[in-house]
C-alpha cells in the first residue's frame, strides 16, 4: 500500500524562505484507534479514510478557506485566517463523518483540537507553542468531538449556534502553564423546546440541555459551631477513573466504570454521592482529593485506574479520606470483560464496608453472556454508558443509540440497554436532534416499558417514561415517573431536575424550588448548572416573586449565556420589578445575541392558553409577555 489518506501536494524544489511569524487559527485532527484499525485490515482502512478525506473533509476545509499544512496519514494540521471558520470546519467534519457512517462497524472517528495564536512559518510547516497547545487540545478531546482553547472560545462565544462546555484547566506536557479546555458543539435552533413539550411539535431548540439537566437529592450540609460548612457524613465523589491501557479507545471503559460506580454508591443508605456531571469536570486534571473535598464539602473521594489487556480488565482503586488525605481502603481487581458487573459489585461492596454501611441490592440483575472482549453485550453496554456520560451532543446521542441497539441485538433481555435506548430516543425528541419525531416517542415508550417489564427497578426507563408522558401532554404522569426514578436512585440528579420541571407544569412551582436548590448542592460544577438556576428562577417568576426570580436567572445567564429563555424571563422580571435600566440593558444584549427572536416569536411560544393545563402557568406566561412589552423588546 502506498500514499496517504490526507494527501497534501509536496512543495517544489525551491530555495528555503526566512522564518516568519503570523497570527493564525490552527486545527489538528487525529484518527482514533488508527493502529488498531490498520492492524485489522490495512488496505480497507486506508481506502475508507482516503474516501472520507476526498469526499468530505477536504471540501469542508476548502469551504472554510483552510490551508493544509501537513499530514502524517492518521492526522492532519490545517490553518485558518479566522477562528470561527476553524471551529465551524471542525464541527462540520465531525457531523459529516457521523452522518456518513451511521451504523458502520469500526467507524472512522476523529479527535479535533483548535487553538489560535502566533506561529512560526516557513515554506513547508508552522511551529511554536500555539501548535503544541493545539496538539494537547486534540489529545484531550473525546472521539467525535472538538476541543478548543480559551482564546478560540473568547473569539467565537457570541455566535448563537455555538455552545461550549468547560472541560477544566489542564497541565499538559511541554507547556509551562495550565491551559483551559472547552468542548464546542452545534445546537441548531428551529422550534424551541418548551413549545414542543407543550404542543407536541418537533423542532430544534437551544434549550436542548433541559432534557439532561441534573438535580440533587440528599440531606443538608453539616454546619459546625462556628457556622463553617463542613463535609456531610458518608458523602463521596467518584473521581473519573483514568485509562492507563495506552490506547485511548479504551477511555469508554474508564468512563463507564466511573458512572456505574456513582450509580451503585447512590444505593448506599444515608449516602450523599456527588453527581457524575460535576465529577467529570475533573477528568484529565491532576487533582488533590483534599482540594476536591474542600470544594464540594465531601468526606471521601474514590479514585483509580483502568487497564485492559486482551479480554481482561484490571482496576486499581483507592478510597481517600479527604480531610487528611489518608487512604482508608485500596484494592486491585482483575476480571474478564464478561464479568465487569461482578467487578463493580465487588468494588461497591468493599467500599460500603469501609463506609460502615451496606449496599441496597437491586431485586434482580440480568446475567450477561460469557463472551469476552469487543462485541459482547456487556462491552456494548459499557460503550453505550460511556457515550451517555459528559456534555450531551447530537453525536453522543447517536453513538449511545447505536451501541445500545447493537447490544440489544445480541442480548434482547438486557433491561439496562432498553432503558438507555429509551432515554436517548426521548431526549433526541425533546432536543430536536437527529431528525427525531413522533416515531421516536413511540419507540422510546416501547423501549422503556420493555425495560420495566424485564426489571421494574430500571431507573433510566422510568426517567425516560417521564419524558414520554411529558411529550404526550400528561404532566401528572410525567411527574410520577420522575418521582419513581428518584425513589429507585436517591441520588439521581437529573430525575430531581425533571420532577421539578413537571411540578411547574402541574401548577406547584413552590415545591419545585427546593428541588432546584438540590441541583446546586449535588452537582455544583455541572455543565447544566445554568439550567438548574433557570428552573428555580422560572418557578419564582410563576409565583410572582420577581426579586428571587432575578437572583436565580442572573446566575443562569452568567454561567450559560447561550440560553435564550433564561434571558427572556430575566428581561421580563427586571421590567415587572421596575428595574428599567437593567431591563433595557438586558434587552439590548438579547437583541444582539438573538436577533432572530422578537416578541411576536416568543408570544407564539408562550401566548397560547390552550398549551397549558393550569391557570398559574397561564398567568405567568401572560406576565412574561407583559414584561417583555414593558421592556420594549421589538
Amino acid at each position: 500500500m502506498s500514499g496517504r489518506p490526507f494527501e497534501i501536494p509536496e512543495p517544489g524544489l525551491i530555495a528555503p524562505t526566512p522564518v516568519a511569524r503570523r497570527l493564525t487559527a490552527v486545527l489538528l485532527a487525529d484518527i482514533v484507534g488508527y493502529s488498531r484499525l490498520m492492524s485489522r485490515d490495512e488496505d480497507a482502512t486506508h481506502e475508507r479514510i482516503a474516501r472520507h478525506a476526498r469526499e468530505l473533509i477536504e471540501p469542508i476545509i476548502f469551504k472554510y478557506v483552510g490551508r493544509f499544512v501537513r499530514s502524517m496519514g492518521d492526522s492532519m494540521l490545517v490553518e485558518f485566517g479566522s477562528a470561527l471558520n476553524a471551529v465551524r470546519c471542525g464541527l462540520d467534519i465531525q457531523r459529516g463523518l457521523a452522518e456518513r457512517q451511521g451504523d458502520e462497524a469500526d467507524r472512522i472517528q476523529l479527535r479535533i483540537g483548535i487553538n489560535t495564536g502566533d506561529v512560526l512559518v516557513d515554506d513547508r510547516d508552522i511551529y511554536g507553542t500555539s501548535v503544541n497547545i493545539t496538539a494537547r487540545l486534540e489529545a484531550l478531546a473525546a472521539p467525535g468531538t472538538v476541543c478548543v482553547s480559551q482564546s478560540i472560545r473568547d473569539q467565537t462565544r457570541s455566535q448563537p449556534d455555538l455552545f461550549f462546555a468547560d472541560r477544566g484547566s489542564h497541565n499538559v506536557k511541554n507547556i509551562d502553564y495550565p491551559i483551559s479546555v472547552y468542548e464546542v458543539a452545534y445546537e441548531p435552533i428551529r422550534v424551541p423546546l418548551l413549545s414542543r413539550m407543550l404542543t407536541h411539535r418537533v423542532g430544534i431548540s437551544v434549550a436542548a440541555t433541559v432534557g439532561t439537566i441534573l438535580l440533587a437529592s440528599g440531606a443538608a450540609l453539616l454546619v459546625d459551631s462556628k457556622n463553617v460548612v463542613v463535609a456531610r457524613t458518608n458523602s463521596i465523589i467518584v473521581l473519573p477513573f483514568k485509562n492507563v491501557s495506552g490506547d485511548a479507545a479504551d477511555d469508554y471503559l474508564a468512563d463507564a466504570i466511573t458512572d456505574d460506580l456513582t450509580t451503585d454508591l447512590s444505593r448506599l443508605r444515608r449516602s450523599w454521592v456527588i453527581a457524575s456531571g460535576t465529577a467529570f469536570t475533573y477528568k484529565g486534571k491532576t487533582t488533590d482529593p483534599r482540594d476536591v473535598g474542600r470544594d464540594l464539602h465531601v468526606r471521601y473521594a474514590l479514585e483509580g485506574t483502568v487497564k485492559r489487556v486482551g479480554s481482561f480488565v484490571q482496576v486499581n482503586a483507592q478510597l481517600v479520606d479527604v480531610e487528611n488525605g489518608t487512604n482508608i481502603w485500596s484494592d486491585r481487581f482483575r476480571h474478564e470483560t464478561s464479568s465487569l458487573l461482578d467487578l463493580q459489585e465487588a468494588m461497591t461492596g468493599r467500599i460500603a464496608n469501609s463506609l460502615n454501611d451496606e449496599v441496597a441490592k437491586a431485586s434482580s440483575r440480568h446475567e450477561v453472556g460469557t463472551l469476552a472482549a469487543d462485541g459482547n453485550p456487556l462491552d456494548r453496554e459499557m460503550r453505550a454508558m460511556a457515550a451517555y456520560t459528559g456534555y450531551p451532543t447530537p453525536e453522543k446521542s447517536l453513538e449511545t443509540r447505536r451501541q445500545a441497539e447493537a447490544g440489544l441485538q445480541a442480548d434482547p433481555d438486557n433491561a439496562r440497554l432498553w432503558g438507555l435506548l429509551a432515554n436517548v430516543l426521548s431526549s433526541d425528541v425533546l432536543n430536536a436532534w437527529n431528525q427525531a419525531g413522533p416515531a421516536e416517542v413511540d419507540r422510546a415508550e416501547e423501549a422503556a416499558r420493555n425495560a420495566i417489564k424485564l426489571d421494574p427497578n430500571t431507573v433510566l426507563a422510568h426517567y425516560a417514561l417521564g419524558f414520554v408522558q411529558r411529550l404526550r401532554g400528561d404532566h401528572q404522569a410525567s411527574a410520577a415517573e420522575f418521582e419513581q426514578a428518584t425513589k429507585l436512585d436517591a441520588n439521581l440528579a437529573k430525575g430531581y431536575a425533571q420532577w421539578a420541571n413537571a411540578l411547574v407544569f402541574t401548577g406547584d412551582p413552590k415545591a419545585a424550588i427546593p428541588l432546584a436548590d438540590k441541583a446546586a448542592d449535588l452537582s455544583p460544577k455541572d455543565p447544566s448548572f445554568g439550567v438548574f438556576r433557570w428552573v428555580k428562577g422560572r418557578a419564582y417568576f410563576v409565583l410572582a416573586d420577581y426579586p428571587q426570580a432575578i437572583t436565580a436567572l442572573e446566575e443562569s445567564v452568567a454561567v450559560r449565556p447561550n440560553l435564550w429563555f433564561s434571558r427572556a424571563w430575566l428581561i421580563a422580571a427586571y421590567a415587572l420589578s421596575g428595574r428599567n435600566d437593567n431591563a433595557a440593558a438586558a434587552r439590548d444584549e438579547f437583541i444582539q445575541k438573538f436577533p432572530q427572536y422578537n416578541r411576536a416569536w416568543i408570544a407564539d411560544i408562550y401566548g397560547k392558553e390552550n398549551q397549558y393545563n393550569n391557570a398559574t402557568l397561564q398567568t405567568a406566561s401572560a406576565e412574561l409577555l407583559k414584561g417583555l412589552e414593558r421592556a420594549k423588546l421589538p
